[in-house]
This record gives C-alpha cells, structure tokens and sequence, in this order.
C-alpha cells in the first residue's frame, strides 16, 4: 500500500482550515492522487486534538474520503508549547505511522520541520512543498530575529529534503541561489475547473470582488479609500484581524463596501458569476489561489505588481496591472480596467489557468515528482 504523510502548517488543521473556507480546497490535489490511485491512504499531521472527530464528520457528511486520515497530538500537547513540543517528537508519537509510509510531503514553510525529522528518523523520502519564503516575508515587516529563524529552516529544508516543489518561478529562483544542488521545481497552484467553470455573462457595474484574509499585507484600507474615491461598489469576502478597523474607515469615508465573510471555497466558485472583476492590492504575494481561481472562472483581474501576480497577468491580455500600491494608484488602475472593460480578457485569463493551473496537471506533476524520489 502507497501512503502519504501530509504536514500542516504549524499550529494549523483540520478545523482552522475549514474556519477560513479552505478545507476542499487545500486537500484537493491529496483526494486527487487518491481518486487516480498514486496512493491509498493519506494522513494529515495537524496540531488540534479535535480534528479527529472532526475528520469522523467529514466523513459522515462525505466531505472527504476515508482515505484520508488524520494524526493529532495529545490533549496535553495542544497549547502554543505543547504544538512547538508536537512538532519535534510528532513523528516519533506517531512512529506506527511514519515507520510504514511511502512518502512525506510539507505543506509551507511553517512547520515543515517536522517532515524532516521524519525523514531523517524514518529514512523516508520528502518532498518540501512550500509557497512564499517565510524569510521574505519577515525580512520585509522588520522581524531579524524571525528572518534569520525562517531562513535557517528554509536551507535546512531545501538541503535535505529529496525535492523541493515551489508554487512560482519568482520563489524558484530564490530557492536555488542558495547554491543548492536539489531540483526544485515548479508545482502550480491549482483550480478545479470543475468546480470554477467560466462566468457566463460580464457587467463591468457589478461589485468588485475581494478575496483574502483581512490583514495589512492585502492592503485593504487603499482598497477600500480607492473604490470611495471612484464611487464603485465593493464586496469582500473573508476575516482577519483588521475586520473592525476596516468596518469603521467604510462607514467613515461613506464608501459602498460590503463585507461578506467566510464561505467555503466550494460556495465561493458557485458566487464567481456574481461578479466580473477580481481586484487584488497586495504589497506582496507569493502566488495567490484566490487569484488563479478567479481567472478561471474568467473573472477580469486587476491587481497589483506582486510576484505571482506579474507571472500570472499579462497587462491588458489576461488581466490589468496597477502602478502602485496607495489608493490613488488603485483607483487609477481600476479606473483604467473598467474604461477598457473587455470580456475577452476574462475569457483569455480562463484560457491561460486551464492550460497552466489546472487540478489536473498540478496533480501529475506531484505525482511525477514522488514517484521519482520512490526510486532514488
């Protein structure tokens, strides 16, 4: 039997993920490789005791296969010590586990460690999978201490690990100028067409559409000053820790934003049609799911000069870009986005994901990638 060991971000499961919508989506490509026979059985390493029994009502309620099985800590171990704690001797309280699995696989950067202790405790090929650099990130927010942290798990990671598979190739080129010898390679975000099937007409006069969770490095406040300025409504979806600060700035510039909160990732596509533009601000993005999912759907996307968002938007062929990052450079560039509103972008970005972004080729390429590191 073919298994695989799937390790959550640290502090993370289950339950946090389905809190933010993101359940299905995370765990697609795993149910993917199970539904095309890669592996049999696939564990999710998580922090939160609960989700076992929260694992037994997706399975009642046929949210995710009975293959996929989860490892939890103990009760005992469910505080921010006890999670730091689990994340170096997890492996070993799972030894039952980890001494039979076929492969390891992380999810970011953020606790990954733990895959490599299993793999060095249990000789079992890993594939560290990773979206935007934890290094960068506190690099760029001032947090020396964080950065020099992240960046040492992040070499020692790609280091050791038996492949390295990365979401873009701006994070691609950053990995390998460590001077590493592993191969890395690109693994796309993906969208299920399925599930984000084409928009079926386009009104540049309904809401922009907003997508992410609520805190500073979305940029929201200048979102939300633009669309004031501009007079256009807005409709944001999601949660974070600036809720409430973003709530007071609507109602105190009188801007026509509504705020719609969380819904699964699987309600999220049925509402695409909807909308017809996709507006994104970051100041900065490794390469954004919600991004990829709304072209797909053949929403029009206009964002900001992000890295995933520079590799994914060709201005004024798949997309629109904006020349900066304060509310007059948003309003400006959405300004332009819907003065040159032309559904054919939106049907060029849906045919540019199809090609390069789907479930499917995501889940070949990882299928690929393990089947190789089985070998060696």
């Amino acid at each position: 039997m073919r298994s695989l060991i799937l390790f959550f971000e640290f502090r993370s499961g289950l339950i946090r993920a389905d809190q933010f919508g993101l359940l299905e989506r995370n765990l697609a490509l795993f149910c993917r490789l199970i539904e095309t026979g890669y592996c049999d059985k696939v564990y999710c390493f998580t922090y939160n005791p609960d989700d076992r029994r929260f694992l037994a009502e997706c399975w009642a309620d046929g949210r995710l296969p009975e293959e996929v099985d989860v490892l939890t800590p103990p009760r005992w171990l469910a505080g921010r010590i006890g999670s730091i704690i689990y994340s170096l001797f997890g492996p070993l309280i799972h030894k039952g586990v980890f001494s039979d699995v076929t492969v390891l696989h992380t999810f970011q950067v953020s606790g990954s460690w733990a895959g490599l202790i299993g793999k060095i405790c249990f000789r079992r090929p890993l594939l560290f999978r990773c979206g935007y650099p934890l290094s960068v990130r506190f690099k760029q927010e001032g947090k020396p201490i964080n950065y020099s942290l992240a960046r040492l798990v992040e070499r020692a990671m790609v280091r050791f690990s038996d492949h390295v598979g990365v979401t873009s190739q701006t994070m691609k080129a950053y990995y390998t100028a460590s001077g590493t010898t592993q191969k890395v390679t690109v693994i796309p975000n993906y969208v299920d067409l399925a599930a984000f099937a084409q928009i079926p007409s386009y009104d540049k006069n309904r809401p922009l559409l907003f997508v992410g969770r609520l805190a500073e490095v979305k940029n929201i406040a200048n979102l939300i000053i633009a669309c004031g300025q501009l007079g256009h409504p807005l409709h944001i979806f999601g949660d974070g820790p600036l809720k409430a600060e973003l709530q007071g700035l609507v109602i105190k510039i009188g801007a026509d934003v509504t705020f719609k909160g969380v819904v699964p990732n699987t309600e999220l596509a049925k509402l695409h049609k909807n909308y017809s533009i996709y507006i994104t601000c970051s100041v900065r993005e490794g390469m954004p799911k919600s991004v990829v999912e709304a072209m797909g759907s053949g929403l029009i996307v206009v964002g900001t000069r992000t890295d995933g968002v520079l590799e994914l938007v060709e201005d004024g062929v798949t997309g629109h870009l904006i020349d900066g990052y304060d509310a007059d450079a948003i309003q400006s560039g959405l300004a332009s986005a819907l003065q040159n509103f032309s559904p054919e972008v939106g049907r060029a970005a849906c045919r540019y994901v199809s090609q390069h972004y789907s479930l499917e080729h995501a889940t070949e390429v990882t299928a690929s990638i393990l089947t190789r590191m089985e070998s060696t």
